[in-house]
């Protein structure tokens, strides 16, 4: 019998990979709420992907309808939701449960092992451009999607390898990271810098890349957000903080960080996630 999934959120990250696992004959559930339930029942979870288009009828339950334990548990909210998440998820979570979060940051990580124990939770990060759109669609841009999932301590596990195993599907990349707080780092530079950017500034990478002075505030921005992992000994790798310095000064660049899109929108500004405590450490 494979190893039974529960997808926490069904929106533009987690929908995206839970219905890439699903078509691929992976034992997926949802968790979600009253409305994207009945918005699910009635159109299905549909992915407009740039690596192909696919539209499933997703197994779901609500909170206080899990019934025992899932082996796997893939936690994709924004940090504002991780109380509220853990409270709903909680009947899931068994002796053998791994929690495999896709939340930025780190804190989430500390906050996850006091609830639920250590050896629970695994580390996780995922590199994907996608929204909902209007009709409660996930519409997948840009390059081909990846989650990598490891052993916080950096150790090669069966349990890992066959998580990782488990967490694949056609439409994504699946890595098994030895070093996955290193990689949610560099990922957290980035993200916490392109969020800095074209928040402070209110516009894309390539809006403020060709304004005078934009690209040293750029790397300013970026050299910053570097520092804090260093001093948390977690020093960006040279190609990780090179293509994040090539990425976020391109003056032809389009760019812009959800926080940008939320905070356009008048939506939840996941600042804490993205930013907050980068600065906090600083």
């Amino acid at each position: 019998m494979g190893s039974r999934i529960l997808v926490v959120g069904a929106g533009a990250v987690g929908g995206y990979f839970g219905a890439r696992m699903a078509s691929a004959g992976h034992d997926v559930t949802f968790l979600v709420r009253e409305r994207r339930l009945q918005q699910l029942r009635a159109e299905g979870l549909c992915l407009i992907s740039s690596v192909g288009n696919v539209t499933i009828a997703p197994r779901m339950v609500m909170a206080g309808g899990i019934e025992g334990p899932y082996d796997i548990i893939l936690l994709s909210v924004k940090a504002y939701s991780l109380t509220g998440a853990m409270n709903d998820f909680t009947p899931a979570v068994g002796p053998r449960t791994r929690i495999v979060p896709l939340l930025n940051g780190m804190q989430h990580l500390d906050i996850l092992a006091d609830r639920f124990g250590p050896a629970a939770v695994m580390g996780g990060t995922c590199f994907i451009v996608s929204k909902l759109d209007a009709q409660g669609r996930i519409v997948q841009t840009g390059s081909l999607p990846r989650l990598s999932v490891g052993e916080r301590d950096g150790r090669d596990t069966p349990a890992a390898r066959s998580i990782a195993e488990t967490l694949s599907g056609p439409g994504f990349e699946t890595v098994c990271s030895t070093h996955i707080l290193q990689d949610m780092w560099d990922k957290w530079v980035l993200l916490a810098a392109l969020g800095s950017i074209c928040c402070l500034m209110r516009g894309t990478v390539g809006d403020v890349a060709t304004q005078p002075a934009g690209q040293a505030f750029a790397q300013a921005v970026i050299h910053e957000c570097a520092s804090t992992a260093a001093a948390a000994g977690y020093p960006l790798r040279d190609a990780a903080l090179k293509g994040t310095v090539d990425l976020l000064t391109k003056t032809d660049s389009t760019l812009t960080s959800s926080m940008f899109r939320d905070l356009l929108q008048d939506a939840p500004v996941n600042c804490p996630g993205f930013c907050g405590d980068v600065f906090y450490l600083i």
